[in-house]
């Protein structure tokens, strides 16, 4: 079923938010030109920028329109790191960028094989990263590829930058296009090697996500388990409530 309309264009928006389009100040398109736009009524313009607002990413004021907001650094999913991929070429949005502390061959954990669909204790591809915004570290997150994907992939055992995202670059090298995500969120207290990379006093929470790519026939392509700090991620959801 597809999102109300206000709902597509709030996703627009944020989306183009997200990938660093739309930087901090600089001015949305006023409510015509995104009522032409979209062929809808002014009213569904407002509600889809009260949804923006409320989620701190915009300003409006009268006379001047709205602008996106300077914000606290927010961690970005792995699905929204793709989707800036593929719109731009690059992973990182402007201010991002990415120190990668490991990149190795070893065998699957138990969670690691169920999310790759393989055996416990084969072989697998293991790349650690460290995504900031500036100078503030803003989440740890660990992809994880079968020794096929490593081998038709071989830049990800390198510990240097995959500028375009290593899901964009897997997809690029195997020819298997992520089709389906699937992302299951929980939250825990931060490991001592996480209050480390992320600079953060102990006890902390956290957020973990694993991130699950599948390709068109169903088959795991990538695993990721993103740590992000709490205050430095958002997760917005609206649904509704009635018979």
């Amino acid at each position: 079923m597809a999102l109300p309309k206000y709902d597509q264009i709030a996703t627009d928006l944020r989306g183009r938010i997200v990938r660093g389009e739309l930087e901090p100040g600089a001015a949305l398109p006023s409510e015509r030109e995104l009522t032409e736009k979209w062929a809808v009524a002014r009213a569904t313009v407002v509600k889809a920028l009260d949804v923006l607002r409320q989620e701190g990413l915009i300003d409006t004021r009268q006379g001047t329109g709205s602008t996106v907001r300077e914000r606290t650094p927010l961690a970005r999913t792995a699905g929204e790191r793709y989707a800036t991929a593929l719109a731009t070429g690059h992973v990182y949005t402007a201010g991002e960028y990415a120190e990668i502390v490991g990149a190795e061959s070893l065998p699957a954990s138990e969670d690691v094989a169920v999310g790759l669909g393989v055996e416990v204790g084969d072989q697998v591809v293991r790349r650690h990263r460290v995504t900031f915004e500036g100078e503030l570290p803003v989440a740890s997150s660990t992809s994880w590829f079968t020794a096929a994907v490593g081998e038709a992939a071989p830049r990800l055992l390198q510990r240097e930058r995959v500028r375009e995202g290593t899901t964009r670059y897997v997809e690029m090298q195997t020819g298997r296009r992520p089709h389906t995500g699937r992302d299951r969120w929980t939250s825990r207290l931060a490991t001592a090697e996480e209050l480390e990379l992320l600079r953060l006093e102990g006890p902390a929470a956290v957020s973990e996500v694993q991130h699950t790519v599948y390709d068109a026939d169903g088959q795991p392509l990538a695993f990721e388990v993103g740590v992000t700090p709490s205050g430095r991620w958002a997760r917005t959801e609206e649904y509704s409530m009635g018979d």
